[in-house]
């Protein structure tokens, strides 16, 4: 498939089969896919763990859950924490790094001066820096395009994903045995999607216009309508959501997984109101 095509049929699932495992071969090959990502100064701080649902105790499960993850948590069968090592850029670490990057012939022309102005002036700059670097928004950015990459490996290999937010770091990082230097960012679901890859329709973001500038903020990026229409044709933009059946895929895709018709996760109900009646859960 064509990638504006892959780009444009991408879509967030929420609703997965969850009789049908996910292979660890495909599983692999997303994470993979996450390590040929670009990062800063080659520093692979893009780290992660797998989670089986089916090998996880319940402590786990509900500690990984988030508010809006009552139909993923319950449907697949497979997650993936992804989370910031700040210790890939320990100084030493970070000038091996780059100096492997040298021998590479990945950057610098001349090897021999490109390691020694490294070694030299590199060092000292990046030796007063890397703690602050290590939590820079670019460290970050490095795991978001790692992220990416897998998310659209899962899709190219017939899976579905949906990135969700990890309401409970510490106690996950103790759960899991991630080091002190790691910092949870992001919980992946993954599996086999119960609904369509249509999944309704594209979701609607906000105006081209509003999201890019051009030589100054504020200075919208115009579109030109041709080339609008050009990515229409190839599959980047899509009919948006929601799609005329929608409302009725979701009401078959619940009751066929026996899902209750909530949207909040239980242990994120908000508590009884005065008088001892139970507030209902959000989409019921």
């Amino acid at each position: 498939m064509e990638l504006q095509r892959v780009l444009g049929n991408r879509r967030t699932i929420r609703f997965y089969l969850p009789h049908r495992p996910v292979e660890r071969s495909k599983v692999q090959k997303m994470l993979e896919a996450a390590r040929r990502a670009s990062c800063v100064g080659n520093v692979n701080s893009a780290k992660a763990v797998v989670i089986w649902k089916d090998q996880s105790s319940s402590e786990l499960i509900k500690a990984i859950t988030p508010p809006l993850g009552y139909q993923q948590m319950q449907t697949a069968p497979c997650f993936i924490l992804w989370y910031h090592d700040k210790a890939a850029y320990e100084i030493n670490k970070w000038i091996g790094n780059l100096l492997d990057l040298v021998d590479q012939r990945r950057i610098g022309d001349d090897p021999e001066l490109t390691k020694q102005v490294i070694d030299q002036n590199l060092r000292a700059a990046f030796s007063a820096t890397w703690e602050q670097s290590a939590v820079a928004p670019l460290a970050f950015m490095d795991l978001g395009q790692a992220i990416a990459q897998a998310t659209m490996m899962a899709w190219d290999l017939g899976l579905s994903t949906c990135c969700m937010s990890t309401p409970r770091l510490e106690q996950i990082g103790k759960l899991l045995n991630l080091p002190d230097t790691a910092v949870p960012v992001c919980l992946m679901s993954v599996g086999y999607p119960a609904e369509s890859w249509e999944a309704g329709g594209q979701t609607r973001k906000a105006p081209f216009t509003d999201l890019f500038s051009e030589m100054k903020c504020g200075t919208p990026f115009e579109e030109d309508p041709q080339v609008v229409e050009e990515l229409k044709r190839d599959g980047l933009v899509q009919e948006p959501a929601p799609l005329p059946w929608r409302d009725d895929e979701l009401k078959y895709v619940r009751h066929a997984l026996n899902l209750e018709a909530r949207v909040v996760a239980p242990q994120f109900q908000q508590p009884a109101p005065a008088g001892g009646q139970e507030a209902p859960a959000e989409g019921s």
